[in-house]
């Protein structure tokens, strides 16, 4: 079983189970099932039945060549060749290509002999055009050839070289192979000027750490953690100082003795303004509480009063996205409330789910901590730019943080404990310059300390990690955060230095143990946008970001491929590169009823290598919508470690049941150890787990289809593969 066979399998059958799609021209084989009055007949072809109006008499149970003379009002159909009763598949294509009048070549066979065995209804012009590109090939490449052919006509694509070529490298190589193959041809090339060579190879070295930016964030907290900590030896501490000073992420100029005042300039200048963090954290509570005020109105509206019911879902649904929240959780929210019009509910599934909404809107508006941080800096930014003469407005910034330390239960005790007790310190004296100063100089170090702090009690981790995110943009501005992780990575990776190494092992090993769906989310994304595989969509957006768009591997190929003095093999390999990720995106499309996408992309992490393909094949409601209720789920992995792993997802009516094949025993020991953790959270986002299995890989066993009956169109089901 292979990639390859497993997409195959999947075109194949959502071909058969979508109505057949027919043009003026086409040529179909189809069996005489049933002769009615007025010459209409009952066609076959393939597992669906047409009805057309025939042009001559025949014999039901005769197989027949037909020629698509017109679709409007009824099918019209003409015979080519035929009757077929019994002569070999040889004399079959000989008497086609006589009728047809096309040149009887050995390519000619091979297309038709394809076509007919895929039951692809094509146009004569299609046949000659697709001949023309197999003579393009070597005999060695004519098997995956015929089957780009296939994929082309199937998809109703044109049959150019671009096109062809697009398609046939995505179904010969993987990326990883490409690029391999690219970094090869950008080294051994002396000709190519050294800007563009630096800037390939920084772009494609980026696509092997796509959680560098995660990891970067990490080694900033370990780095921050180390300088700030007093227990650490100077040695340690200048080393965290030299570290973030190479990375531009502390001024040069810093050092261990103005690292107080240097630390207060910039948490009071990166701060995003005097009064917007705590103005939107009062909006935040009240836009909380008004969608908790609504969640009470519909706990308390009967089932029967779908009308008030439809209106109240609207109002949350309008409502979220104002919510500071992760992307992730305002999904699943919605996907929570949307269940009270989506499906037929009785009073105690409204209820239930009504609960269900309530407690991860209370989980997630507790855990917005990075909010609160950026509310505390604003006030140490307020109180920094209060002229010492202005004692009152100094005073009441002072104890609006005192008050936001008391009331706030989203900031670690230890955290709270730390400032509360710099604030002690100046509360009762006078509140000179020189006072200012260092109250603003010790809050702010506190700040970065304690939010950077790796020594928490367990119960404050998850606390913790929250506030930790938020620790790039204490120092550096939301706009720079980005360059500054990657410079500060490049430095680390670069560094000679023991203590360095530790560091970014420490960051790497943090990040591999806390590995989530935000996380791979964030990886994933990277990756797509280094590639550049939807350049030119980007490109013809509204606004697009050109320069991060040139910064793209595939805008670079394509700007290298325009210079005329490139070599041969370094064109070569840029040109099958763009013709790769090309590929990904001609094999997605949409067919009416069904819609399939398709991407591809290499994963490398913590030193291992991932190929993934993810093919998507969905079915939508009427309203054009996907009912995530239903689905039908494949991930098709390439793993260093556990190799050839497919994992084969059925959700009905949101019960999750999990097959995954791979060839080693020992998944099915350590398996059923994760059971829980992925009961729990398939629980918070409105799914149940039914059960995992653990198979090897069996050949026969293995064509996964998808039949007709799984998901019932009407019910909207939806098909995944990765």
């Amino acid at each position: 079983m292979n990639l390859h066979s497993l997409a195959a399998s999947s075109t194949r059958t959502t071909m058969e189970t979508q109505p057949l799609s027919l043009k003026e021209g086409q040529m179909i084989h189809g069996k005489i099932t049933q002769l009615f009055p007025g010459q209409m007949a009952q066609v076959q072809v393939g597992n669906q039945q047409l009805y057309a109006k025939l042009e001559v008499s025949m014999q039901a149970g005769d197989n027949y060549y037909f020629k698509v003379n017109g679709t409007e009002p009824e099918l019209q159909l003409q015979i080519i060749s035929g009757p077929m009763r019994g002569e070999g598949q040889s004399a079959q294509l000989n008497q086609l290509m006589e009728s047809l009048n096309v040149p009887k070549t050995q390519e000619m066979k091979d297309i038709l002999a394809t076509i007919i065995k895929q039951k692809i209804p094509m146009t004569k012009e299609n046949i000659l055009e697709a001949v023309n590109l197999l003579k393009l090939l070597p005999d060695g490449m004519k098997a995956e050839a015929l089957a780009t052919l296939g994929k082309i006509a199937e998809a109703k694509l044109p049959f150019t070289p671009a096109v062809f070529q697009s398609l046939l490298q995505a179904q010969m190589s993987t990326i990883t192979q490409q690029l391999t193959t690219l970094l090869a041809s950008i080294q051994s090339d002396a000709n190519l000027p050294s800007a563009m060579r630096e800037q390939l190879l920084s772009t494609i070295q980026s696509l092997s750490s796509p959680l560098s930016q995660v990891i970067g964030k990490e080694l900033l907290n370990q780095s921050l953690s180390q300088l700030l900590n007093p227990q650490a030896t100077q040695a340690d501490r200048f080393v965290a100082l030299q570290l973030l000073k190479s990375s531009a992420i502390l001024p040069a100029q810093t050092s261990l003795a103005n690292l107080p005042q240097v630390l207060a300039d910039l948490v009071t200048k990166v701060s995003t303004g005097p009064t917007n963090a705590t103005s939107n954290m009062m909006n935040q509570a009240d836009q909380g509480k008004a969608i908790q005020s609504i969640i009470s109105q519909l706990g308390q509206t009967p089932v029967t009063n779908q009308q008030t019911i439809k209106a109240l879902v609207q109002n949350v649904t309008q409502q979220l996205p104002n919510q500071v929240l992760p992307g992730s959780v305002k999904n699943a929210l919605q996907t929570v409330i949307n269940q009270l019009t989506q499906q037929p509910m009785t009073d105690s599934s409204k209820v239930a789910v009504v609960e269900q909404f309530s407690k991860l809107f209370t989980q997630a508006q507790a855990a917005i901590t990075p909010a609160t941080v950026q509310t505390v800096q604003s006030t140490i930014s307020q109180i920094s730019q209060s002229a010492v003469t202005d004692q009152e407005s100094i005073k009441r910034n002072v104890q609006n943080l005192t008050q936001q330390l008391s009331s706030t239960s989203a900031l670690p005790d230890s955290m709270k404990k730390a400032l509360q007790n710099v604030l002690s310190q100046f509360v009762q004296q006078p509140m000179t310059e020189g006072a200012k100063t260092a109250l603003v100089e010790q809050l702010s170090q506190t700040l970065v300390q304690q939010a950077s702090r790796q020594d928490v009690p367990l119960q404050q981790q998850t606390v913790m990690k929250e506030v930790q995110q938020s620790v790039p943009s204490l120092i550096v501005s939301l706009d720079k955060v980005d360059e500054a992780m990657r410079a500060l990575m490049q430095m680390a990776e670069k560094s000679e230095n023991s203590q360095v190494k530790r560091l970014l092992q420490t960051a790497e090993a943090q990040v591999s143990q806390t590995m989530n769906g935000v996380v791979m989310k964030e990886a994933i994304q990277n990756v797509f946008s280094t590639l550049g595989v939807n350049y030119e969509a980007m490109l013809g957006g509204k606004e697009p970001d050109i320069a991060n768009l040139a910064s793209a591997l595939k805008p670079q190929l394509l700007a290298m491929l325009q210079d005329p003095s490139l070599s041969p093999p370094l064109r070569d390999a840029a040109e099958t590169m763009v013709l790769r990720l090309n590929g990904t995106l001609l094999q997605s499309g949409d067919t009416g009823a069904q819609q399939q996408l398709i991407m591809q992309l290499p994963l490398e992490m913590f030193g291992k290598k991932i190929d993934a393909t993810l093919q998507w094949n969905s079915r939508m409601k009427e309203n054009g919508k996907i009912d995530p209720a239903f689905a039908r789920i494949l991930f098709y992995l390439e793993l260093e470690s556990l190799s050839t792993t497919l994992v084969d997802m059925h959700v009905q009516d949101k019960v999750v049941n999990l097959t995954i094949f791979n060839d080693l025993p020992s998944l099915k020991t350590v398996g059923p150890a994760f059971q829980d953790q992925l009961k729990d959270g398939l629980e918070g986002v409105g799914y149940k787990l039914s059960g995992i299995t653990f198979k090897p890989f069996m050949e026969k066993q293995l064509d996964v289809k998808i039949t007709a009956g799984a998901f019932p169109l009407d019910e909207g089901g939806v098909d995944f593969r990765i």
